[in-house]
Protein backbone atom coordinates (compact mmCIF):
# COMPACT_ATOMS: atom_id res chain seq x y z
CA UNK A 1 0.00 0.00 0.00
CA UNK A 2 1.49 3.43 -1.56
CA UNK A 3 1.89 6.62 1.58
CA UNK A 4 -1.11 7.92 -0.25
CA UNK A 5 -2.99 4.87 0.47
CA UNK A 6 -2.00 4.28 3.97
CA UNK A 7 -2.90 7.81 4.75
CA UNK A 8 -6.50 7.24 3.82
CA UNK A 9 -6.64 4.73 7.14
CA UNK A 10 -5.44 6.94 9.86
CA UNK A 11 -6.65 6.97 13.17
CA UNK A 12 -9.02 9.88 14.03
CA UNK A 13 -6.11 11.47 15.98
CA UNK A 14 -3.84 11.54 13.58
CA UNK A 15 -6.51 12.80 11.18
CA UNK A 16 -6.45 15.65 13.47
CA UNK A 17 -2.98 16.25 14.26
CA UNK A 18 -2.27 16.48 10.41
CA UNK A 19 -4.79 18.86 9.62
CA UNK A 20 -3.93 20.84 12.40
CA UNK A 21 -0.65 21.37 11.22
CA UNK A 22 -1.73 21.67 7.25
CA UNK A 23 -4.39 24.24 8.81
CA UNK A 24 -1.76 26.43 10.70
CA UNK A 25 0.86 26.10 7.78
CA UNK A 26 -1.67 27.82 5.64
CA UNK A 27 -3.30 30.62 7.58
CA UNK A 28 0.35 31.71 8.21
CA UNK A 29 0.49 32.02 4.68
CA UNK A 30 -2.13 33.81 3.69
CA UNK A 31 -2.09 35.87 6.69
CA UNK A 32 1.66 37.20 5.58
CA UNK A 33 1.49 37.28 1.59
CA UNK A 34 -2.48 37.75 1.12
CA UNK A 35 -3.33 41.12 2.05
CA UNK A 36 -7.35 40.13 1.05
CA UNK A 37 -6.72 37.61 3.85
CA UNK A 38 -5.15 39.41 6.23
CA UNK A 39 -7.61 42.46 5.84
CA UNK A 40 -10.30 40.15 6.47
CA UNK A 41 -8.92 38.47 9.84
CA UNK A 42 -7.74 41.84 11.17
CA UNK A 43 -11.54 43.40 10.86
CA UNK A 44 -12.04 39.95 12.79
CA UNK A 45 -9.89 40.73 15.71
CA UNK A 46 -8.12 37.23 14.82
CA UNK A 47 -4.46 36.08 14.19
CA UNK A 48 -3.39 32.76 13.04
CA UNK A 49 -1.99 32.01 16.53
CA UNK A 50 -5.45 31.87 17.64
CA UNK A 51 -6.35 28.91 15.76
CA UNK A 52 -5.03 26.53 18.15
CA UNK A 53 -7.35 23.67 17.42
CA UNK A 54 -9.71 22.38 14.59
CA UNK A 55 -12.55 23.46 16.15
CA UNK A 56 -11.73 27.15 16.56
CA UNK A 57 -12.07 27.04 12.62
CA UNK A 58 -15.50 28.55 12.91
CA UNK A 59 -13.48 31.56 14.44
CA UNK A 60 -12.70 32.70 10.60
CA UNK A 61 -14.39 34.67 8.37
CA UNK A 62 -15.97 33.02 5.43
CA UNK A 63 -14.83 33.62 1.57
CA UNK A 64 -17.26 34.19 -1.19
CA UNK A 65 -17.60 33.61 -4.83
CA UNK A 66 -18.43 37.73 -4.56
CA UNK A 67 -14.50 37.50 -2.64
CA UNK A 68 -12.71 35.66 -5.73
CA UNK A 69 -14.09 37.96 -8.39
CA UNK A 70 -13.80 41.28 -6.36
CA UNK A 71 -9.90 40.18 -5.92
CA UNK A 72 -9.78 39.56 -10.03
CA UNK A 73 -6.66 39.04 -11.27
CA UNK A 74 -4.17 38.21 -8.70
CA UNK A 75 -4.81 39.56 -5.66
CA UNK A 76 -5.97 36.10 -3.80
CA UNK A 77 -2.53 34.18 -4.86
CA UNK A 78 -0.76 33.52 -2.18
CA UNK A 79 3.13 33.02 -4.49
CA UNK A 80 4.38 35.46 -6.50
CA UNK A 81 3.65 35.76 -10.25
CA UNK A 82 6.66 34.31 -11.67
CA UNK A 83 6.00 30.53 -9.60
CA UNK A 84 2.29 30.63 -11.13
CA UNK A 85 2.82 27.66 -14.06
CA UNK A 86 -1.10 27.35 -15.20
CA UNK A 87 -4.31 29.72 -15.14
CA UNK A 88 -7.32 29.36 -15.65
CA UNK A 89 -10.29 31.80 -15.46
CA UNK A 90 -14.44 31.34 -15.85
CA UNK A 91 -17.30 33.11 -15.08
CA UNK A 92 -17.77 34.47 -11.86
CA UNK A 93 -19.80 36.97 -10.47
CA UNK A 94 -19.13 40.99 -11.59
CA UNK A 95 -15.44 40.02 -12.68
CA UNK A 96 -14.18 36.64 -13.86
CA UNK A 97 -12.45 34.04 -11.61
CA UNK A 98 -9.04 33.40 -12.05
CA UNK A 99 -7.79 30.17 -10.70
CA UNK A 100 -3.59 29.94 -10.37
CA UNK A 101 -1.00 26.49 -10.20
CA UNK A 102 2.13 26.30 -8.95
CA UNK A 103 3.84 23.19 -10.29
CA UNK A 104 3.84 21.49 -7.26
CA UNK A 105 0.33 22.71 -7.01
CA UNK A 106 -0.63 20.61 -10.76
CA UNK A 107 1.34 17.33 -9.12
CA UNK A 108 -0.63 17.73 -6.57
CA UNK A 109 -3.85 18.18 -8.27
CA UNK A 110 -2.34 15.10 -10.84
CA UNK A 111 -1.96 12.83 -7.60
CA UNK A 112 -5.52 13.72 -6.41
CA UNK A 113 -7.23 12.83 -9.74
CA UNK A 114 -5.11 9.61 -9.89
CA UNK A 115 -6.52 8.49 -6.69
CA UNK A 116 -10.00 9.37 -7.54
CA UNK A 117 -9.72 7.56 -10.80
CA UNK A 118 -8.05 4.39 -8.87
CA UNK A 119 -10.52 4.35 -6.38
CA UNK A 120 -13.42 3.95 -9.17
CA UNK A 121 -11.83 1.25 -10.34
CA UNK A 122 -9.67 2.91 -13.40
CA UNK A 123 -6.78 1.27 -14.05
CA UNK A 124 -3.75 1.50 -16.59
CA UNK A 125 -5.34 -1.08 -19.17
CA UNK A 126 -8.64 0.90 -19.67
CA UNK A 127 -9.56 2.84 -22.58
CA UNK A 128 -11.26 6.07 -20.61
CA UNK A 129 -13.86 7.96 -23.24
CA UNK A 130 -14.65 11.58 -21.78
CA UNK A 131 -17.99 13.12 -22.55
CA UNK A 132 -18.90 15.79 -20.94
CA UNK A 133 -20.37 19.38 -21.94
CA UNK A 134 -17.52 21.91 -23.10
CA UNK A 135 -18.35 24.19 -20.21
CA UNK A 136 -16.89 21.89 -17.80
CA UNK A 137 -13.59 21.98 -19.88
CA UNK A 138 -11.20 22.66 -16.71
CA UNK A 139 -12.52 19.47 -15.67
CA UNK A 140 -12.02 17.42 -18.89
CA UNK A 141 -8.70 18.53 -18.58
CA UNK A 142 -8.21 17.56 -15.27
CA UNK A 143 -9.37 13.70 -15.50
CA UNK A 144 -7.74 13.25 -19.04
CA UNK A 145 -4.33 13.99 -17.36
CA UNK A 146 -4.99 12.03 -14.62
CA UNK A 147 -6.35 9.20 -16.39
CA UNK A 148 -2.73 9.77 -18.88
CA UNK A 149 -0.78 9.50 -15.35
CA UNK A 150 -2.73 5.92 -14.35
CA UNK A 151 -1.42 4.91 -18.37
CA UNK A 152 -4.80 4.60 -19.70
CA UNK A 153 -5.44 5.62 -23.33
CA UNK A 154 -7.77 8.45 -23.02
CA UNK A 155 -10.23 9.48 -25.69
CA UNK A 156 -11.57 12.96 -25.30
CA UNK A 157 -14.58 14.83 -25.83
CA UNK A 158 -14.54 16.24 -29.53
CA UNK A 159 -17.76 17.54 -30.46
CA UNK A 160 -19.58 14.72 -31.74
CA UNK A 161 -23.24 13.65 -31.97
CA UNK A 162 -24.41 10.53 -30.17
CA UNK A 163 -23.82 8.19 -32.72
CA UNK A 164 -20.55 9.24 -33.04
CA UNK A 165 -19.34 8.73 -29.75
CA UNK A 166 -21.11 5.40 -29.95
CA UNK A 167 -19.57 4.24 -33.15
CA UNK A 168 -16.31 5.40 -31.62
CA UNK A 169 -17.32 3.72 -27.69
CA UNK A 170 -17.88 0.04 -29.80
CA UNK A 171 -14.72 0.35 -32.67
CA UNK A 172 -12.12 1.40 -29.92
CA UNK A 173 -13.74 -0.47 -27.32
CA UNK A 174 -13.76 1.53 -24.83
CA UNK A 175 -13.89 0.60 -21.25
CA UNK A 176 -14.81 3.13 -18.62
CA UNK A 177 -17.19 5.89 -19.49
CA UNK A 178 -16.59 9.33 -17.50
CA UNK A 179 -19.89 11.36 -18.41
CA UNK A 180 -22.70 13.30 -16.63
CA UNK A 181 -25.18 11.04 -15.38
CA UNK A 182 -27.52 12.69 -17.57
CA UNK A 183 -25.35 12.36 -20.44
CA UNK A 184 -24.94 8.66 -19.76
CA UNK A 185 -28.68 8.09 -19.64
CA UNK A 186 -28.93 10.02 -22.76
CA UNK A 187 -26.79 7.55 -24.70
CA UNK A 188 -28.99 4.32 -23.08
CA UNK A 189 -32.06 6.05 -24.62
CA UNK A 190 -30.16 6.35 -28.01
CA UNK A 191 -29.30 3.38 -27.82
CA UNK A 192 -32.82 1.79 -26.56
CA UNK A 193 -34.35 3.67 -29.33
CA UNK A 194 -32.19 2.84 -32.53
CA UNK A 195 -32.05 -1.00 -31.02
CA UNK A 196 -28.49 -1.00 -30.38
CA UNK A 197 -26.40 -3.16 -27.61
CA UNK A 198 -24.34 -1.61 -25.38
CA UNK A 199 -20.42 -2.34 -25.99
CA UNK A 200 -18.86 -5.48 -24.69
CA UNK A 201 -15.72 -4.04 -23.66
CA UNK A 202 -17.84 -1.23 -21.23
CA UNK A 203 -17.49 -2.60 -17.69
CA UNK A 204 -17.57 1.28 -16.17
CA UNK A 205 -19.35 4.58 -15.71
CA UNK A 206 -17.88 7.27 -13.70
CA UNK A 207 -20.18 9.76 -13.08
CA UNK A 208 -19.73 13.62 -12.14
CA UNK A 209 -21.14 17.21 -12.09
CA UNK A 210 -24.24 16.11 -10.84
CA UNK A 211 -26.21 13.78 -8.61
CA UNK A 212 -28.61 10.50 -10.00
CA UNK A 213 -31.13 8.87 -8.13
CA UNK A 214 -30.92 5.15 -7.09
CA UNK A 215 -33.73 3.99 -9.90
CA UNK A 216 -31.48 5.57 -12.59
CA UNK A 217 -28.44 4.33 -11.51
CA UNK A 218 -30.14 0.66 -10.97
CA UNK A 219 -31.28 1.29 -14.28
CA UNK A 220 -28.30 2.10 -16.04
CA UNK A 221 -26.13 -0.20 -14.52
CA UNK A 222 -28.38 -2.99 -15.50
CA UNK A 223 -29.17 -2.24 -19.38
CA UNK A 224 -25.54 -1.12 -20.33
CA UNK A 225 -24.09 -4.22 -17.87
CA UNK A 226 -21.46 -2.03 -15.78
CA UNK A 227 -20.68 -0.60 -12.55
CA UNK A 228 -21.27 3.18 -11.75
CA UNK A 229 -18.90 5.58 -9.52
CA UNK A 230 -19.73 8.96 -8.36
CA UNK A 231 -17.59 11.72 -8.14
CA UNK A 232 -18.03 14.98 -6.76
CA UNK A 233 -15.70 18.38 -6.97
CA UNK A 234 -15.86 22.66 -6.83
CA UNK A 235 -13.78 24.10 -10.11
CA UNK A 236 -13.28 26.87 -7.87
CA UNK A 237 -11.15 25.11 -5.17
CA UNK A 238 -9.32 21.37 -6.36
CA UNK A 239 -11.90 20.30 -9.22
CA UNK A 240 -12.39 16.77 -9.82
CA UNK A 241 -11.23 14.16 -6.92
CA UNK A 242 -12.71 16.45 -3.69
CA UNK A 243 -14.81 13.28 -3.35
CA UNK A 244 -15.28 9.93 -4.64
CA UNK A 245 -17.01 7.00 -3.74
CA UNK A 246 -15.06 3.51 -2.92
CA UNK A 247 -16.54 0.07 -3.60
CA UNK A 248 -19.20 0.21 -0.98
CA UNK A 249 -20.72 3.63 -2.76
CA UNK A 250 -22.07 4.84 0.80
CA UNK A 251 -21.41 8.64 0.40
CA UNK A 252 -18.35 10.46 -0.78
CA UNK A 253 -14.89 9.93 0.72
CA UNK A 254 -13.44 13.39 0.93
CA UNK A 255 -9.81 14.39 0.30
CA UNK A 256 -9.08 15.47 3.39
CA UNK A 257 -5.45 15.98 3.14
CA UNK A 258 -6.36 18.41 1.05
CA UNK A 259 -9.04 20.33 2.60
CA UNK A 260 -11.31 20.66 5.22
CA UNK A 261 -15.04 20.34 5.46
CA UNK A 262 -17.45 21.73 7.33
CA UNK A 263 -21.53 22.22 7.43
CA UNK A 264 -22.99 25.29 8.44
CA UNK A 265 -26.90 26.62 8.36
CA UNK A 266 -27.01 28.98 5.56
CA UNK A 267 -29.30 31.31 7.37
CA UNK A 268 -27.53 31.90 10.52
CA UNK A 269 -24.07 30.47 9.34
CA UNK A 270 -23.77 28.56 12.58
CA UNK A 271 -21.80 24.59 12.40
CA UNK A 272 -24.42 22.19 12.19
CA UNK A 273 -23.40 18.65 13.38
CA UNK A 274 -23.44 15.43 11.46
CA UNK A 275 -26.23 14.01 9.49
CA UNK A 276 -28.29 17.49 9.45
CA UNK A 277 -28.10 19.19 6.25
CA UNK A 278 -26.55 22.29 5.39
CA UNK A 279 -23.80 24.53 3.07
CA UNK A 280 -20.70 22.47 2.56
CA UNK A 281 -17.86 24.91 3.55
CA UNK A 282 -14.49 23.88 2.43
CA UNK A 283 -10.92 24.54 3.89
CA UNK A 284 -8.15 24.07 1.37
CA UNK A 285 -5.35 22.79 3.50
CA UNK A 286 -2.18 21.68 0.78
CA UNK A 287 -2.72 24.35 -1.78
CA UNK A 288 -0.22 26.93 -2.16
CA UNK A 289 -0.91 29.44 -5.43
CA UNK A 290 -4.56 30.26 -4.28
CA UNK A 291 -5.50 28.93 -0.66
CA UNK A 292 -9.47 28.97 0.15
CA UNK A 293 -10.31 29.89 3.90
CA UNK A 294 -13.86 28.77 4.82
CA UNK A 295 -15.18 28.80 1.04
CA UNK A 296 -18.95 28.45 0.52
CA UNK A 297 -19.48 25.95 -1.77
CA UNK A 298 -23.37 26.82 -2.04
CA UNK A 299 -23.84 23.07 -2.38
CA UNK A 300 -26.05 21.45 0.44
CA UNK A 301 -25.15 18.52 2.22
CA UNK A 302 -24.91 16.49 4.71
CA UNK A 303 -21.67 14.91 6.82
CA UNK A 304 -21.98 11.15 7.78
CA UNK A 305 -20.72 10.72 11.12
CA UNK A 306 -20.73 6.45 10.62
CA UNK A 307 -17.92 4.25 9.56
CA UNK A 308 -17.47 3.19 6.15
CA UNK A 309 -17.50 -0.53 6.04
CA UNK A 310 -14.46 -0.34 3.37
CA UNK A 311 -12.27 0.38 6.26
CA UNK A 312 -11.22 4.56 5.23
CA UNK A 313 -11.36 6.62 7.92
CA UNK A 314 -11.66 10.25 5.55
CA UNK A 315 -14.29 12.58 6.17
CA UNK A 316 -17.75 11.58 4.05
CA UNK A 317 -20.27 13.55 2.84
CA UNK A 318 -23.68 12.35 1.51
CA UNK A 319 -25.46 13.02 -2.05
CA UNK A 320 -25.60 16.98 -3.09
CA UNK A 321 -29.45 17.50 -2.18
CA UNK A 322 -29.67 21.40 -3.88
CA UNK A 323 -28.19 24.41 -3.69
CA UNK A 324 -28.65 27.90 -1.70
CA UNK A 325 -26.70 30.09 -3.51
CA UNK A 326 -29.12 31.05 -6.26
CA UNK A 327 -26.90 29.51 -9.16
CA UNK A 328 -28.08 26.61 -11.07
CA UNK A 329 -26.78 23.60 -12.35
CA UNK A 330 -27.54 22.58 -15.59
CA UNK A 331 -25.18 19.15 -17.08
CA UNK A 332 -22.65 19.51 -14.73
CA UNK A 333 -22.34 23.37 -14.87
CA UNK A 334 -22.96 26.06 -12.33
CA UNK A 335 -24.83 29.44 -14.44
CA UNK A 336 -24.93 32.31 -11.95
CA UNK A 337 -28.41 34.63 -12.71
CA UNK A 338 -26.58 37.33 -11.47
CA UNK A 339 -23.91 36.63 -14.85
CA UNK A 340 -27.06 35.78 -17.16
CA UNK A 341 -28.51 39.11 -16.29
CA UNK A 342 -24.84 40.86 -16.91
CA UNK A 343 -24.87 39.32 -20.32
CA UNK A 344 -28.46 40.43 -20.82
CA UNK A 345 -27.68 44.05 -20.10
CA UNK A 346 -24.25 43.41 -22.46
CA UNK A 347 -26.04 42.80 -25.30
CA UNK A 348 -29.40 44.89 -25.15
CA UNK A 349 -28.32 47.60 -22.68
CA UNK A 350 -31.33 47.02 -19.93
CA UNK A 351 -32.65 44.31 -18.43
CA UNK A 352 -36.21 43.31 -19.83
CA UNK A 353 -37.77 41.12 -17.92
CA UNK A 354 -36.75 37.39 -18.62
CA UNK A 355 -37.72 33.75 -17.23
CA UNK A 356 -34.95 30.80 -17.69
CA UNK A 357 -37.11 27.61 -19.13
CA UNK A 358 -35.38 24.35 -18.08
CA UNK A 359 -36.55 21.79 -20.42
CA UNK A 360 -35.53 17.78 -20.30
CA UNK A 361 -35.37 16.28 -23.34
CA UNK A 362 -34.23 12.58 -23.27
CA UNK A 363 -32.46 12.89 -20.20
CA UNK A 364 -30.33 16.32 -21.37
CA UNK A 365 -31.82 19.54 -19.86
CA UNK A 366 -32.00 22.32 -22.71
CA UNK A 367 -32.62 25.82 -21.68
CA UNK A 368 -34.69 28.36 -23.48
CA UNK A 369 -34.61 31.85 -22.08
CA UNK A 370 -37.97 33.93 -22.73
CA UNK A 371 -37.89 37.70 -23.47
CA UNK A 372 -40.70 39.96 -22.62
CA UNK A 373 -41.24 42.53 -25.77
CA UNK A 374 -40.90 46.07 -25.05
CA UNK A 375 -39.45 49.35 -26.87
CA UNK A 376 -35.78 49.06 -26.15
CA UNK A 377 -35.86 45.04 -27.86
CA UNK A 378 -37.19 46.96 -31.12
CA UNK A 379 -34.46 47.21 -34.19
CA UNK A 380 -35.47 48.76 -37.30
CA UNK A 381 -35.74 45.81 -39.31
CA UNK A 382 -36.12 42.37 -38.34
CA UNK A 383 -32.85 41.05 -39.62
CA UNK A 384 -31.73 43.08 -37.08
CA UNK A 385 -33.50 41.65 -34.14
CA UNK A 386 -32.37 38.36 -35.17
CA UNK A 387 -28.92 39.22 -35.39
CA UNK A 388 -29.35 40.60 -31.38
CA UNK A 389 -30.42 37.40 -30.58
CA UNK A 390 -27.75 35.69 -32.07
CA UNK A 391 -25.36 37.93 -30.46
CA UNK A 392 -26.74 37.03 -26.84
CA UNK A 393 -27.27 33.10 -27.69
CA UNK A 394 -23.51 33.27 -28.91
CA UNK A 395 -22.08 35.25 -25.46
CA UNK A 396 -24.20 32.38 -23.52
CA UNK A 397 -22.39 30.04 -25.40
CA UNK A 398 -19.28 30.97 -25.11
CA UNK A 399 -19.30 31.77 -21.28
CA UNK A 400 -21.25 28.81 -20.27
CA UNK A 401 -20.50 26.19 -22.99
CA UNK A 402 -23.67 25.47 -23.14
CA UNK A 403 -26.86 26.34 -25.57
CA UNK A 404 -29.34 28.70 -25.20
CA UNK A 405 -32.52 29.85 -26.80
CA UNK A 406 -33.88 32.83 -26.85
CA UNK A 407 -37.52 33.55 -27.27
CA UNK A 408 -39.47 36.81 -27.30
CA UNK A 409 -42.71 36.88 -26.13
CA UNK A 410 -45.67 39.39 -25.38
CA UNK A 411 -44.83 40.59 -21.72
CA UNK A 412 -48.74 39.02 -20.65
CA UNK A 413 -48.03 35.85 -22.15
CA UNK A 414 -44.44 35.67 -20.24
CA UNK A 415 -46.34 36.81 -16.97
CA UNK A 416 -49.10 34.56 -16.93
CA UNK A 417 -46.22 31.52 -17.79
CA UNK A 418 -43.78 32.32 -15.41
CA UNK A 419 -46.31 34.07 -12.48
CA UNK A 420 -43.22 35.96 -10.89
CA UNK A 421 -40.40 33.04 -11.21
CA UNK A 422 -37.01 33.88 -12.98
CA UNK A 423 -36.99 29.69 -13.54
CA UNK A 424 -38.84 27.26 -14.33
CA UNK A 425 -38.19 23.93 -15.04
CA UNK A 426 -40.69 22.04 -17.08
Amino acid sequence: MSLEDRIEYLSPEGWRQWQLELLQSTLNRVYQRVPFYRKLMEENGIKPEDIGELEDLKKLPFTTREHLAQNYPYDLFAVPLRDIVRLHAFPGPKAPIVKGFTSRDLKALRGLTCRFLTHCGVTSEDIVQICLDPGMSIWIEEIKEGAETLGALVIPPDPQSAQDRLRIMHDFRTSVLISTPSYALHLLHYMQKEGLLPPKSLRLAVLVGEEIDGQNRLRLEQAMNLNTRLGYGITEVIGPGMGYECEEKQGYHLAADYFLAEIIDPKTLRPLPPGQIGELVVTTLSIKANPLIRFRTGDLTQLLDSPCPCGRTTPRIGPIVGRCDGRLSIRGIKISLDYLEELLREVYHHLPAYCLRIKRHHYLEELELWLAINEQLFEPSILGLHRIMEKFQHRFNETFGLPCRLKLVEKEHLDAFAQGQKVIVS
